[in-house]
């Protein structure tokens, strides 16, 4: 997590988003944003770290490549 991190820093990322476990994500910063909607995904697992001093709002989207296929 933290190399991740390190190259999102290192390319200029504003931030990062993800779907996860907050009791594992929070221990790196992230935290639940209630600006940022994820629909079908309870809010409190969508988490936020910005890594600047921009926050954000609106609604996420993942690239199509992290899109379940059935």
């Amino acid at each position: 997590m933290e190399r991740g991190l390190a190259e999102l820093r290192m390319i200029g990322a504003k931030g990062c988003v993800l779907v996860g476990d907050p009791a594992f994500y929070t221990r790196f910063g992230f935290a639940d944003n209630p600006a940022l909607v994820l629909e079908g995904v309870p809010q409190e697992y969508v988490l936020s770290l910005s890594l600047g001093t921009a926050s954000t709002h609106g609604n996420v989207e993942f690239h199509s490549a992290f899109q379940a296929k059935g």
